[in-house]
């Protein structure tokens, strides 16, 4: 078979090379079609992304300290002062001998003689003084037998005070020694052992021991007379150092404006009173009762009145009637030592 004849294929031509302009407009197509395939691809893993039920994972925080606060301030701090610490120091010391415990001191004379009195809170009370007892024994009994308690003061000059004053005490009433001391008058005789401003204070302490020897069971003393010696301070100092070495108290008579015997008392330091009212200074019966009355208004000022009188018929017979009405109107009738011990509170 005949052979076709070949076509002569024709020569490739010649490609004009291309111009700046055309290039880069190349590069700029070929740049955005990049970023086109990009963002479709991207899209493409978004929908097409599988579902995961793992969590996602956390981003580990750290804390970040507050920025620091200048700093605030502060007072100083004072030290209070405060129990100081305990400090064994037994050891610094040698040890104590060992001493035997001080046993409670008796109580003075006149509290351990003093007669029991009943007083109400705010109740006025009244003690009733009667001197010169123990001369005219008929007289003294009278006193006795008279409801109390009364303050029964006894010569120490009298005979048998021993069963007098005895009596007395197992009557309720309290007692007294009645001490002769030197009057205003020098042709007054106050009896024997007298104290007299002229003694000296040996003889004046004797004799004021002599006194006291004479029975016992008293809580203390007043004077009988005495407008002088009372007057004395030089005399009483004697007088009352004797009584506070007994613990004795000391009831001021009062015969005498110029008295210093209480205030020498309380300087010594043992109780010392003084009389408020005498009963029987006019000793009628008016007069006596219209005292009695004053007696009863210094009590009720003060919470307290000391009335001083003596065994005669007058103040005998006013008392009787007076001593229970008295305390029905309210007043407590009490022995002497109820008025220190009051104010001591041992009431």
């Amino acid at each position: 078979m005949a052979r076709k004849p070949k076509k002569k294929t024709a020569k490739p031509r010649k490609r004009a090379a291309p111009s700046k302009a055309s290039g880069h407009g190349r590069l700029a197509k070929v740049a955005l079609g990049v970023l086109v395939l990009a963002a479709l691809v991207v899209a493409g893993l978004i929908v097409f992304a599988p579902a995961t039920d793992k969590p996602v994972p956390r981003v580990a925080t750290v804390a970040v300290p507050p920025a620091p606060r200048p700093p605030a301030v502060v007072p100083p701090v004072v030290p209070q002062p405060g129990p100081a610490p305990d400090v064994d120091i037994s050891s610094a010391f040698p040890p104590l001998p060992e001493m035997a415990a001080l046993p409670d001191l008796p109580p003075p004379t006149w509290i351990r003689n003093a007669v029991k009195a009943l007083v109400s809170p705010g109740q006025p009370m009244i003690a009733v003084v009667i001197d010169d007892m123990g001369l005219d024994r008929a007289r003294a009994q009278q006193t006795v037998d008279l409801p109390g308690p009364l303050t029964l003061a006894y010569l120490a000059y009298a005979d048998d005070l021993a069963g007098q004053t005895r009596s007395a005490r197992a009557a309720g009433h309290e007692l007294l020694v009645h001490v002769p001391m030197e009057p205003g008058s020098a042709s007054t005789d106050p009896g024997p052992n007298a104290l007299l401003t002229t003694l000296t204070p040996v003889e004046l302490a004797r004799r004021v021991d002599w006194n006291l020897s004479q029975f016992s069971g008293f809580v203390g003393i007043n004077n009988h007379m005495g407008s002088k010696a009372t007057s004395d301070r030089p005399s009483m100092d004697v007088v009352m150092a004797a009584l506070k070495q007994r613990g004795l108290l000391f009831l001021d008579s009062r015969t005498s404006g110029a008295t210093v015997a209480q205030d020498v008392a309380r300087d010594a330091g043992i109780p010392a009173l003084r009389r408020d009212v005498f009963l029987d200074h006019d000793p009628s019966p008016l007069a006596v009762r219209a005292a009695l009355l004053q007696v009863e208004k210094v009590a009720q000022e003060q919470g307290f009145a000391i009335a001083i009188g003596h065994p005669k018929d007058a103040t005998i017979a006013a008392l009787s009637e007076w001593l229970p009405d008295v305390q029905a109107r309210g007043f407590a009738i009490v022995p002497v030592s109820a008025i220190p011990r009051q104010r001591a509170g041992m009431m």
